[in-house]
């Protein structure tokens, strides 16, 4: 008989909420609804959530945690807290995929004490020079006092407080992990000419962090590992002159920037060092002085704008800063000749030849018209050439004169820049040495050469290429035969191709730390601190 009366029950509430469905019923029918289902015991199981509540703080109520009801709160909280979150349409993506399960990511934060865990490592964020209060550890730790109280006047209250419990956690857990090990700010959207391809965090990789059962770990791995911002994140915990903690943040961010390698065999130009190491399993094995791009002119920007209107040639601002950037050194060019490029040509060739007919002719420098045939300069009216609209190409051969030198180190960029020998040896005496129009001129080109082929006999061949005598005397008969050769015929332009590419890394570093510990500051030649000092303001620590 009672089985029949449940029976009874089951189907009454079954047509009644077809008819609700199709008739629109008023209000009280849904209540009605809601106490038979109760009375009868035909509504849905208690969710995995309500389960858990109830054994967690020993009450019955917590069985009635509407899986439903709490998502459609976790969603409108979302959107209320928009403008706190560092990625609104990551964590949106997450939690409706979280919606799935009936927030078991939330029960394993509270059995695992992955709350904790985070709220230790964020409330350390000063380590880093960052402020924690970015990550709200405050309002997370509230959140979950007032949680494990486990006093609520009604289930919306427990649905809106373990929404935002959970909102501002993956928030944090986001925020962190990605400003620690990738950097606070991309490099490429600050600085015009940044070309090295750092690896910045995606919404795959964001996901998955959120996703783990073991944030300890997760949180432990990503601490940035670099010796070198060790020693920094040390010396910033004693600092107090404001300078140099300036330079310690901005230099601690770059090197949380994940550059492509952090292989134990790469060259690095410093630019404003001013100087080359390259490393070798781990072991710096040569350093030298460099001389690189000269600094743009000041009021850059405005005599652009001028120049933009008006064409001219004359209006053009100077800007030949080294830009930073990354690739494998493949080849070196023996005896290589110079494309003189259009711009240098615009501003600076064209005024030397109009001074002294003979220039090109006593620089070695060849002409070629827009066919790329050769034409005899002194056949040209250098007067009435327009300097912006040069309708020649200059080459400049191989020889003593050559701004290249002897050595040209090519890696590959859409630059066109590249490490080279130099004639003209005095600008490594000065102490500023951003002199050149771009490219890296290096002070010991031969034993950078000899380095990077790592073979005695491609060594010698590469001294007697370029008027050295090899270190091998067997081959110096071949030597003086070769000497003959170029002294009738002139040098001739010969390829080494590397079998070991090289990583070079052109960097911007201006407080480095040196192997004894202590800290060496460069002068900020390109003013590139201030501006990363200003993106940077809104994450450091006050």
């Amino acid at each position: 008989m009672k089985r029949f009366v449940r029976l009874s029950f089951c189907l009454i509430v079954y047509y009644l909420k077809i008819l609700v469905k199709y008739f629109n019923y008023s209000f009280r029918i849904v209540i009605v609804l809601l106490f038979v289902n109760g009375i009868t015991g035909c509504g849905p199981k208690p969710s995995a959530t309500g389960i858990y509540l109830s054994e967690l703080f020993k009450d019955k109520k917590f069985k009635k945690f509407d899986t439903a009801a709490f998502n459609d709160t976790l969603r409108k909280e979302l959107r209320y807290q928009r403008k706190n979150l560092v990625n609104y349409k990551l964590l949106s993506t997450f939690f409706n995929e979280q919606a799935k399960s009936d927030t078991a990511w939330f029960i394993a934060l509270i059995n695992n004490n992955q709350l904790d865990t985070l709220l230790h490592f964020v409330n350390k964020a000063n380590e880093h020079g960052l402020s924690s209060q970015l990550f709200y550890p405050s309002k997370i730790d509230s959140l979950k006092k007032r949680f494990y109280q486990g006093k609520f006047d009604s289930l919306p209250q427990l649905y809106t407080l373990v929404a935002k419990l959970q909102i501002y956690t993956a928030n944090a857990l986001v925020s962190y992990s990605s400003k620690v090990k990738y950097g606070c700010v991309n490099p490429s959207k600050i600085y015009t000419r940044y070309y090295i391809p750092v690896k910045r965090p995606t919404d795959s990789i964001l996901l998955s962090l959120l996703r783990s059962h073991d944030w300890g770990k997760i949180l432990t791995d990503i601490q940035p590992k670099r010796i070198e911002y060790l020693i920094l994140q040390k010396a910033l915990d004693s600092c107090t002159n404001l300078y140099l903690r300036k330079k310690i943040l901005v230099n601690m961010e770059r090197y949380r920037w994940q550059i492509p390698s952090d292989s134990n065999q790469y060259i690095q130009v410093n630019i404003p060092a001013f100087s080359l190491k390259m490393v070798d399993s781990g072991k710096t094995v040569l350093t030298m002085d460099v001389c690189v791009g000269e600094k743009r002119v000041d009021d850059y920007a405005a005599k652009k704008e001028i120049y933009l209107k008006s064409g001219l040639i004359e209006d053009k601002p100077k800007n030949h800063e080294t830009p930073i950037m990354y690739g494998l050194i493949n080849n070196i060019q023996l005896n290589p000749k110079w494309n003189i490029p259009n711009s240098i040509a615009q501003t600076e060739l064209l005024a030397k030849i109009r001074a002294n007919p003979y220039y090109l002719v006593r620089s070695g420098i060849r002409v070629y018209n827009k066919q790329g045939q050769a034409v005899d300069p002194t056949e040209i009216d250098w007067d009435n050439v327009n300097p912006n609209n040069i309708p020649y190409r200059f080459k400049q051969d191989p020889g003593e004169g050559n701004a290249l030198g002897k050595f040209k180190f090519n890696f590959s960029n859409k630059s066109s820049i590249y490490l080279h020998d130099t004639p003209n040896k005095s600008a490594f005496m000065k102490q500023n040495r951003a002199v050149s129009h771009g490219c890296i001129r290096v002070a010991d080109p031969l034993n950078l050469a000899q380095h990077l082929v790592k073979n005695a006999r491609m060594f010698d061949d590469i001294r007697m290429e370029t008027g050295y005598p090899p270190i091998d005397t067997l081959r110096m008969k071949r030597f003086l035969e070769k000497q003959e050769m170029q002294s009738a015929n002139g040098r001739q332009t010969r390829w080494m191709i590397l079998n070991n590419k090289w990583p070079l890394y052109i960097d911007y570093y201006t407080c480095v730390p040196l192997d004894n510990g202590a800290l060496k500051l460069y002068e900020d030649v390109y003013e590139y601190d201030e501006i990363l000092l200003d993106s940077l303001k809104r994450f450091l620590k006050k």
